[in-house]
């Protein structure tokens, strides 16, 4: 938020009651947000099945962290993207990773603070970081996207000045 809303603040929305006026409705589909996240999770389990070397279990973890980003943006995303600050987007993440990694990986998993559940990991790691699940590295991601979705669409909603069914799905009372 204070990316966007001070530090990168010349490339936010100046106005957003101007900008979100013609916004018949917040909810939207958008497919291609569901086509990456089918596709995502087809490849966990199929790298989990074939090729991780560890067909028992599931790719539970990966398959959450897709649906709890993408589902969001399946229904968000359309009427959001115009409004999310790419840059501060991209700097907030690059931030959040850079320091999750280098907790996670210089201090959790070698001192074994806490342990992931084999059998709910894609089985992909990273060898050199302690073998890090890419799970690990996604969730800052899932989390990052999630966040500037929510906060954008909640945005949209307070400009419209509109009651919640009304700016969400269109419905007039």
């Amino acid at each position: 938020i204070w990316c966007d809303e001070y530090w990168m603040a010349a490339y936010n929305v100046p106005d957003y009651t101007a900008a979100a006026k013609g916004i018949p409705r917040i909810v939207r589909f958008h497919f291609a947000s569901v086509a990456l996240g089918v596709a995502l999770i087809a490849a966990a389990v199929l790298y989990r099945k074939f090729v991780s070397g560890a067909a028992e279990g599931f790719p539970w973890y990966f398959i959450y962290l897709v649906c709890a980003s993408l589902i969001p943006s399946a229904g968000f995303f359309h009427t959001a993207r115009s409004f999310i600050n790419w840059r501060a987007f991209s700097f907030t993440f690059f931030l959040l990773l850079l320091i999750s990694l280098l907790w996670e990986v210089t201090l959790a998993l070698p001192y074994g603070w806490w342990e992931y559940q084999p059998r709910a990991l894609m089985g992909l790691h990273i060898g050199a970081w302690s073998g890090l699940p890419i799970e690990a590295v996604c969730v800052w991601l899932a989390v990052t996207f999630t966040t500037v979705i929510t906060y954008e669409v909640i945005k949209i909603w307070k400009a419209l000045g509109t009651r919640a069914l009304e700016a969400f799905f269109g419905i007039r009372k």
